[in-house]
């Protein structure tokens, strides 16, 4: 009896070291080593990459606007009040890189500060009141710290490899809109009658406002139509890769966390006591 005692008490000891060494490493070691920059420098690097064509595609689009507002007539103005609107999702797809860049270092001091050195915690309190609770909240709640660490990172990563795919047609939509836009510039200038005296100007406005004038505006607001319909693509493209994919993965992983936290509990429910095995019998 005293013999098996001891060996109860050996085996908590080294448990109870085991779990201190484990809260302390956490601390102390892997917390400062996932906040180093260098350990996210890929990932930190990909999210400014993307930040950078954000701000590139929202300046576009602000000149853009500009420039179409300023063909003659109201015929293009739905077209530049369209295209500055367009200001709020580039707001909303900015913020969104911005919080991933938060996240990546947040969570992984959570996790390695917080959330594992708590489980290590609950684990030391198990050993000592051998209450079943505590250790599966301990397991739980290891197992919950290093998803949460995982996750974040694999969203980004799952992200980046459609967006790879799809940044050859944004930088295309970039080109495109540059393309159009001076385009329309150019029309302005073949419009203008500058170097003409007042006289032959009066006489061109009225012999060519239904030809030359018409026409000139008529492929201008061609071009700004194209130019949104090249904008309204970029944005999808960066909506679904920075905001809706990241969602979707982050979506999984909670998913997988609600399995592996309600396993234990459906196996229990499944299975009848020992009291109502012996009443069926």
């Amino acid at each position: 009896m005293k013999e098996h005692i001891n060996t109860m008490f050996t085996k908590r000891t080294i448990a109870l070291i085991a779990l201190i060494l484990i809260a302390l490493f956490s601390i102390f070691v892997v917390s400062k080593v996932v906040t180093a920059p260098d350990f996210n420098a890929s990932t930190i690097k990909s999210l400014d990459d993307k930040k950078v064509t954000v701000m590139m595609l929202a300046g576009t689009a602000a000149a853009s606007s500009t420039i179409i507002s300023l063909i003659p007539g109201d015929t293009a103005m739905p077209i530049a009040n369209q295209i500055a609107e367009l200001t709020s999702y580039f707001i909303v797809i900015l913020g969104a890189i911005l919080l991933e860049k938060m996240l990546i270092a947040v969570v992984g001091y959570l996790s390695f500060t917080f959330i594992i050195p708590a489980a290590c915690f609950l684990g030391i309190l198990y050993l000592y009141i051998k209450k079943v609770e505590l250790r599966n909240l301990a397991i739980k709640l290891a197992i919950f710290g290093i998803i949460l660490f995982v996750a974040i990172p694999a969203s980004i990563q799952v992200s980046d490899l459609i967006y790879d795919s799809n940044q050859a047609t944004i930088e295309q939509t970039i080109t495109a809109v540059e393309q159009n836009r001076a385009n329309i510039e150019e029309k302005k200038q073949d419009l203008s009658t500058e170097d003409k005296n007042w006289v032959e100007k009066a006489v061109d406005y009225v012999s060519n406002v239904p030809s030359k004038i018409g026409n000139g505006i008529s492929a201008m607001v061609k071009e700004g139509e194209d130019m949104l319909t090249a904008f309204i693509d970029a944005i999808a493209v960066m909506i679904i890769t920075t905001c809706v994919i990241p969602i979707v993965v982050i979506l999984i992983f909670a998913w997988i966390i609600k399995i592996l936290f309600s396993f234990e509990s459906m196996g229990i429910s499944n299975f009848p006591k020992k009291s109502q095995i012996n009443v069926m019998e």
